[in-house]
């Protein structure tokens, strides 16, 4: 049986398998071998597409994994940008692009945890279940992405992890690690003369002309490596920037914007790590800011350390709205309601504090937290609105899983914000938006009796569009409104 080309398996308009067996039982190939990762990555687009066309299903499955298979092709024309997401967590950052700025994305999140998974996945986003540290970022599955988001665990930067990120020895290995793996990701800028002929960089010395090293091409385990002396894990992840960002240029992937959220905890020379090695590797603009969610109006506070950054424009720093929501009122609970997050434990920053307010940041404990009047806990749906997320976001587990999710998330007020300044969106505006779709009570249209009449002290519930034609259709006594001075009042007709 001779091996069908390219174009033949193309027409056929289904895939062929890789082998077949003859008469005598031995096999033979049908298709075109399969290329390897170092193959695909040395050819340019339009050969790139023909190798893959040329090849089956399940050898562009094998070839891709564990990313989409399309990734492996150039994007087309109109194409939604490519974007990976780095512990991604339950999808905050991705909510505050899809939902509040409710832009097209083409995401792949990447998350070890079953349940934050579970949760992405179920709220539209494609989720990679798996450690990072044994992801390579050189993949050419990754190699048209243009945005990188990374969302990595805080526990060792905070009080909470006992600040353990932060003792002395742990914060030299991370910074070595930082050094180290620039280095082998070519990240490192060489002073020449003006004298160079060699065609090839790695024929280069000190007396050529400036450039950049060759990256080593170590394996990502060795890189990861670097770091295991450190006592306190999760803050080794903060090695993942560094590693993804450059790991992805050195593939020669367009990256162009950059957002990472960590603990408003994290040391500034982690921060001035980073920053120097984006400054270094080329990028335009990187800024570090600590946001609290609650000046962008989520219900609660959550105090953030946002790094943004763009390889080629300077968007400036993210401008802070200062809008603030009630708490109480965005949940329609009654303003003078306690709450209680201890029992009868105490403690020095106390166990009980007032609804009528924006609350203290939201954490896993909440799951505990109850009305002292009446006993009654928070549901899912309302941590979820006091996080920012519509109340009908899909999170899955236990409750406790649930609790701790949305206690860890990214806030997507501020994921908006981030983004929507690096992308020039009308972010603002389309906050304002989400916040009026999701405290309507706080943030929607105008209370009809507040408009007709004098402002209330403390607002009243919103009367619908459905009420008011209601009204105006009923047989009871029309409102009038009082027009201006010296005129007749006119009756709403």
């Amino acid at each position: 049986m001779p091996t069908p080309t390219p174009a033949a398996r193309a027409a056929g308009g289904e895939d062929l398998p890789l082998f077949d067996l003859t008469a005598d039982g031995t096999s033979q190939a049908l298709t075109t071998p399969t290329p390897t990762h170092d193959d695909l990555l040395v050819l340019d687009d339009a050969e790139l597409t023909a190798v893959l066309d040329s090849l089956t299903t399940a050898q562009r499955d094998q070839l891709a994994a564990p990313y989409p298979a399309r990734w492996l092709y150039p994007p087309e024309p109109g194409d939604p940008p490519r974007q990976v997401n780095v512990c991604a967590g339950c999808g905050g950052g991705c909510a505050g692009l899809r939902l509040v700025l409710d832009a097209a994305i083409d995401a792949v999140c990447i998350e070890l945890m079953a349940n934050p998974s579970a949760t992405s996945t179920a709220a539209g986003c494609t989720v990679i279940q798996q450690d990072i540290r044994t992801l390579d970022p050189r993949h050419p599955g990754l190699r048209f992405t243009r945005r990188v988001m990374c969302t990595m665990p805080c526990i060792d930067w905070t009080r909470a992890g006992l600040g353990a990120g932060r003792d002395a020895k742990n914060l030299e290995i991370l910074l070595d690690a930082i050094d180290q793996v620039a280095a082998h990701m070519g990240n490192v800028w060489v002073d020449g003369s003006e004298m160079c002929d060699h065609d090839d960089p790695a024929d280069c010395d000190d007396a050529c002309d400036d450039h950049m090293i060759e990256p080593s091409g170590v394996p990502i385990t060795e890189l990861w490596a670097l770091v295991d002396d450190m006592t306190a894990q999760t803050a080794g992840l903060m090695l993942a920037p560094v590693l993804w960002i450059l790991g992805l240029r050195s593939i020669g992937a367009p990256i162009e914007s950059i957002v990472i959220e960590q603990s408003s905890a994290l040391p500034e020379t982690v921060q001035e790590y980073i920053q120097t090695e984006l400054w270094t590797a080329g990028c335009e603009f990187v800024q570090w800011q600590d946001l609290d969610a609650a000046h962008f109006g989520s219900a609660s506070n959550r105090n953030r350390a946002i790094m943004s950054a763009h390889w080629y424009r300077r968007p400036g720093p993210i401008t802070i709205p200062e809008i603030r929501t009630n708490a109480a009122l965005a949940l329609g609970w009654p303003t003078d309601t306690r709450i209680n997050t201890r029992g009868n434990r105490t403690t020095s920053g106390g166990n009980v504090f007032s609804l009528d307010r924006t609350i203290p940041a939201v954490t896993s404990k909440i799951r505990g937290w109850y009305c002292q009047a009446t006993g009654r806990r928070f549901t899912i749906p309302e941590v979820c609105v006091l996080v920012g997320l519509p109340g009908d976001y899909p999170v899955t587990g236990s409750r406790t899983s649930q609790c701790q999710q949305l206690g860890d998330i990214f806030s997507p007020l501020v994921a908006a914000a981030a983004w929507g300044t690096l992308l020039g969106l009308p972010w603002p505006d389309l906050l304002r938006a989400y916040l009026a779709r999701i405290y309507p009570t706080v943030h929607g249209r105008p209370d009809l009796a507040a408009v007709l009449f004098k402002a209330r002290r403390r607002p009243t519930r919103v009367i619908t569009d459905v009420e008011i034609r209601r009204y105006f259709l009923s047989d009871r006594p029309r409102l009038r409104v009082l027009a201006p001075a010296r005129q007749e009042p006119d009756p709403v007709s």
